[in-house]
């Protein structure tokens, strides 16, 4: 109980008529979330993946992969490369199996957060080698209006650099994607542990 009641507060209850859901945008969930929670295995292992699922939510999410950092007092720049990299993840799944032209609206709300995120990396924390350890608020605040046109530049070509890499990363374990998304189609919902052992099947079959 204690558990259901954690996630209908994260994610909302659970959809329970499902009979409108077509087989393909099951499918399209699949893939975009076992994205997220692969990605999030192979680069923050540290993290726990407590929750995939693909089972909708009265708050209009199609299915959610809850990913749970340790708990820190101050945020790493590689640990927020990483959240970067985990909420790219899900629409770097779907270009891979179905396409760029069937990309989907699915990654709106992750593509805001890896926005939000990066945004603040370059212009707060002085986290990018560009502008060194310049604050771009300041500068703007002191009358440096070019300084807008600088963050979104710096911005694409990171993000941009960030989501090869995700796809790149994806593309090299096709196959863990592919049957991390066929068990979620199976059982609508997974843990840690069932993702550990899907991964752990690949590793020794070697």
């Amino acid at each position: 109980d204690i558990d259901k009641a954690f996630y209908t507060v994260i994610a909302g209850a659970e959809k329970k008529d499902r009979s409108t859901i077509s087989e393909q945008d099951r499918r399209v969930t699949a893939y975009h979330e076992a994205g997220h929670a692969l990605v999030t295995r192979f680069i923050a292992p540290e993290n726990k993946v407590s929750r995939i699922t693909i089972i909708p939510s009265t708050k209009g999410a199609g299915g959610f992969s809850m990913n749970i950092p340790p708990d820190r007092m101050y945020h790493k720049k590689r640990d927020m490369e990483n959240s970067i990299k985990i909420a790219l993840a899900g629409r770097a799944a779907e270009e891979l199996i179905f396409g760029q032209e069937n990309i989907t609206t699915g990654a709106s709300n992750d593509l805001e957060k890896a926005t939000d995120t990066l945004l603040n990396m370059i212009r707060r924390f002085g986290m990018n080698s560009t502008s060194g350890l310049l604050n771009y608020d300041v500068l703007y605040n002191n009358g440096f209006r070019q300084v807008q046109a600088d963050v979104l530049e710096e911005c694409k070509v990171r993000m941009d650099a960030f989501y090869d890499e995700v796809k790149g990363l994806l593309l090299s374990n096709i196959r863990i994607l592919e049957a991390v998304a066929e068990s979620l189609l199976a059982r609508e919902t997974l843990d840690d542990k069932d993702l550990d052992l899907i991964i752990q099947a690949f590793e020794k079959a070697g």
